[in-house]
């Protein structure tokens, strides 16, 4: 039984029987199934069955064909295979297109060849997406609320004092219960975002298609001559700004911030100072500072990787940047000063910043108990902004173009492989920008003075 309560039967095996095979699984949701489905394993030779994809939990595929042409793999056949060999792909990159491919695409359409995988099939996918719950699915539904919970939620909503942690008083819950016991009404489920299908659509299928055209490693002819997805468009959805801190903005935020906990405050300072990704400051050793020369060399980071001995991910140091360059980045004197305390008695190579207990910053927990409270009391003081740690980069990147630095440097000091990643920070208005563009038209305001301070052309149309 699963924590929420949903029951569930568990079928594993090793591929062909084998203790070195590798293991697979499955989850049904009815025994029946369950055993029925355990069968067919076994009477496949301990392989999965023809006809039930990964996750289809025991029920065959209603897709499934057993007439087709043999010689013409599936697209999960194919996709799986190239997945594997994609040259210039990293470990945790090929684990992330798998991941997405098994989850959004195999069982859509990796049942059918692929040349029946035509614009239709992809259109109908990307309508499928969108419709496709974010998180949980009708298996797994969201646990009931406590009576606790849903007696803090009444109590905040009906003005009654009640700590957002901790034991709710006896008093707050008879209030509760005279008041009928109400409940929320649950959120209507939220869907995947166009985002997220072009994601795994430019990942995971179209890159899939591509191979699929090229002639094999020993010159075999190609499985196709064309690709469905040339002419095929996704779906636009609607382009949001970056959540980018202005003037005043910085102050209430990094102040609410330096509230929650100082030392993550010289951190946030950091990246907003400097413009590193937040793996390259807290992969940061001590060696990596120049206090005297007031640079920051970024030569590694700290991400979330693929252990290949346990085929899963984790927080591990990867020894080279994000676009495999490294980067010296200048500080000002006075956050040179601030990092060279902290570094003081530390040995080169370790974190300059740490947790509290010692080693480099778990991600997790500085979000949770950090950064969402101060991001909650900086609401309460007037932040009507969603702030990431990614868009204090994005905030430091745009105050180097509102001070005119020159869009090679931008580029540079940001560490973007692609220049015109560094040009999309110029599709945006800034408060800065404002005043140039008034400034740059000033002249011609100011030599049509004279119709300002005419009154026949105050809200008059000429004859």
């Amino acid at each position: 039984m699963a924590k929420n309560g949903a029951r569930s039967w568990l079928v594993k095996w090793r591929t062909g029987g084998g203790r070195g095979g590798k293991e697979d699984f499955e989850t049904c949701y009815e025994r029946p199934i369950a055993e029925d489905f355990a069968t067919l394993v076994e009477l496949s030779g301990e392989n999965r069955p023809h006809g039930y994809p990964k996750g289809c939990h025991g029920v065959e595929d209603p897709h499934f064909d057993g007439t087709l042409d043999a010689d013409m793999p599936t697209f999960e056949q194919y996709a799986r295979h190239d997945y594997a060999t994609r040259l210039g792909a990293a470990p945790t990159q090929r684990f992330v297109y798998l991941t997405e491919a098994e989850r959004h695409v195999f069982p859509f359409f990796g049942h059918l060849p692929l040349d029946r995988v035509t614009r239709r099939v992809l259109r109908e996918w990307a309508e499928w997406m969108l419709a496709k719950p974010s998180a949980r699915n009708e298996h797994q539904p969201a646990p009931r609320m406590s009576d606790e919970q849903a007696a803090r939620r009444w109590a905040r909503t009906n003005d009654v004092a009640v700590k957002k942690t901790g034991r709710v008083p006896p008093g707050v819950l008879r209030q509760w219960r005279d008041a009928g016991s109400p409940r929320p009404a649950p959120p209507a489920p939220a869907t995947l975002s166009p985002a997220t299908a072009a994601k795994v659509y430019r990942g995971a299928i179209k890159p899939v298609f591509k191979a699929a055209m090229q002639q094999g490693e020993n010159g075999e002819p190609p499985f196709l001559s064309s690709s469905p997805c040339d002419g095929f468009r996704l779906p636009t959805g609607p382009v949001t700004a970056r959540a980018i801190l202005y003037g005043p903005e910085v102050d209430t935020y990094l102040q609410a911030v330096h509230d929650i906990d100082p030392d993550t405050a010289l951190f946030i300072v950091t990246e907003m100072a400097t413009g590193l990704r937040w793996g390259e400051i807290a992969g940061l050793h001590v060696s990596g500072l120049d206090p005297v020369g007031c640079v920051i060399h970024v030569v590694q980071t700290y991400a979330y990787l693929l252990d290949e001995t346990t085929g899963r991910r984790r927080w591990q140091l990867r020894l080279y940047p994000k676009g495999k360059k490294q980067r010296d980045v200048p500080i000002c004197h006075e956050l040179a000063t601030l990092l060279a305390r902290r570094a003081n008695g530390r040995d080169p190579g370790q974190p300059l910043f740490q947790g509290r207990g010692g080693g480099y910053i778990d991600y997790a927990n500085q979000r949770n108990n950090v950064l969402q409270p101060a991001l909650e009391r900086a609401h309460q003081r007037g932040l009507a902004k969603h702030i990431t740690p990614h868009a204090l980069r994005h905030t430091m990147i745009t105050m180097l173009r509102d001070g005119g630095v020159a869009p090679g440097v931008m580029q540079l000091i940001a560490g973007h492989k692609s220049y015109q990643t560094t040009a999309g920070y110029s599709g945006q208005h800034t408060p800065a920008q404002r005043t140039l563009i008034l400034n740059s038209v000033h002249p011609v305001i100011k030599a049509a003075a004279f119709l300002f301070s005419d009154p026949g052309h105050d809200g008059e149309t000429s004859p």
